[in-house]
């Protein structure tokens, strides 16, 4: 068995779906673009439901290698701080991704299953992040550390859903300052609120709730 030849079918897999949809693109195809009989296809996935499982897992695995990558060596206020401008990005989303719609009506199990494991992902990553706070003193000591990561990883969560409704995407800016600014407000102790507010002020950023 070929690990070349799996991340081949993989590599095409993921770009044919991204056009056409999941629903849209069949092994037949996958085989066709890469000269491989079926035969050899089944050898590394039995099912195309078990190549969506391996293309799902694999994109929560990116997802967790560039937070890590993009939060390395930085502390917590840098991290919060930088997070306010990706507010004015998540505005500029239109329409519902193909993939996230094919998903919903054709694959509720695999969706179901794929949320719960990025929303343990998040509460993980929350979790490490909170703690960090608590030393760096810029979040509240003796807080719940767990409990408030479960907390914000659905808070999380509920932002994710509504950017999958095209009519909800309206709202979305302003419901993720104020998600944002209960974040700042309950969790950060005086000293993390001063210092964060400070530093928005020095980096000109005002779309923030924080007065």
């Amino acid at each position: 068995m070929s690990e070349n030849q799996k991340e081949n079918i993989i590599r095409v897999a993921r770009e044919k779906i991204g056009v056409a949809g999941l629903r849209s693109v069949s092994i037949d195809d996958i085989c066709r673009e890469l000269g491989m009989s079926k035969k050899t296809f089944y050898v590394y996935f039995k099912t195309k439901d078990e190549l969506l499982d391996a293309l799902l897992r694999l994109h929560e695995a990116s997802i967790q290698e560039s937070i890590a990558a993009k939060t390395k060596g930085k502390s917590l206020l840098t991290i919060v701080t930088n997070y306010q401008s990706l507010l004015r990005n998540i505005n500029d989303v239109r329409q519902v991704p193909v993939v996230l719609y094919d998903l919903k009506k054709y694959y509720p199990q695999q969706l179901t299953a794929h949320l719960q494991r990025l929303r343990l992902i998040n509460q993980e990553i929350t979790a490490r992040f909170l703690h960090q706070g608590v030393e760096e003193g810029l979040i509240r000591e003796h807080l719940d550390v767990d409990a408030t990561a479960r907390v914000l990883a659905s808070m999380h969560q509920i932002m994710i859903d509504k950017l999958s409704e095209a009519q909800n995407h309206p709202t979305i800016l302003s419901d993720t300052k104020l998600a944002m600014d209960i974040f700042f407000r309950g969790l950060l102790s005086d000293a993390g609120l001063e210092q964060i507010k400070n530093l928005i002020n020095k980096n000109g950023k005002t779309d923030t709730r924080i007065k």
